[in-house]
């Protein structure tokens, strides 16, 4: 009914209508998680560094990507396990404050090399996507590690901090598994190559 008023009225494409149908489904699938980890994070009363947490990592994880799920559920327990770490579990480890910074470094440096890693369901972006990706990355971290030398170190500075190293760890096991599917797609294509001979 929609697909049919949007070609209709439109002239919409069924490729079109797909990526609408993809834009839509992906935003609310966004949102429920964001609210049901919400829920989570109030009940056990560290929403207000769950609200760093995710605002940091949208605003990383929108330009740079990384691992992801064709699932909603395994998407969700991952989104759910860094975001935990992230507030609940990694901020008690004691850190010297220059380490964060060399951590930062650390982080604007993956980031820089690795991003962007998109869905398999996106296009592939084009040049100047990907340094602007990359540009993007280097001045939100670049911010908040400003932020953390100005800011008093803070149970919300750290969370966003953990937040920032857990997205470029898993930003290069995204990596990491993308080469392996690639190697994977490789020998396949080659062993279809050899039995076509």
């Amino acid at each position: 009914m929609i697909h049919d008023y949007l070609q209709e009225n439109f002239g919409y494409s069924d490729f079109q209508i797909g990526q609408i149908r993809y834009a839509v489904v992906s935003i609310l699938s966004e949102i429920s998680k964001i609210i049901i980890m919400g829920i989570f994070f109030s009940y056990i009363h560290y929403f207000p560094q769950y609200l760093v947490a995710i605002a940091v990592l949208l605003t990383l994880r929108t330009c740079t990507g990384g691992l992801h799920f064709k699932h909603y559920f395994s998407c969700f327990l991952v989104s759910l396990g860094i975001i935990f770490a992230g507030v609940c579990v990694l901020p008690l480890i004691p850190v010297a404050r220059p380490l964060y910074f060399i951590l930062l470094l650390g982080c604007i440096i993956v980031n820089y090399f690795l991003a962007p890693i998109v869905s398999s369901y996106r296009p592939v972006p084009n040049g100047v996507q990907i340094k602007k990706s990359k540009r993007q990355a280097f001045y939100i971290i670049t911010v908040y590690a400003l932020i953390m030398f100005i800011v008093p170190t803070n149970r919300y500075t750290i969370a966003g901090f953990w937040i920032i190293l857990l997205q470029s760890v898993q930003l290069i096991a995204a990596k990491l598994i993308k080469k392996e599917a690639e190697k994977e797609n490789e020998a396949l294509d080659k062993t279809m190559d050899f039995q076509s001979v």
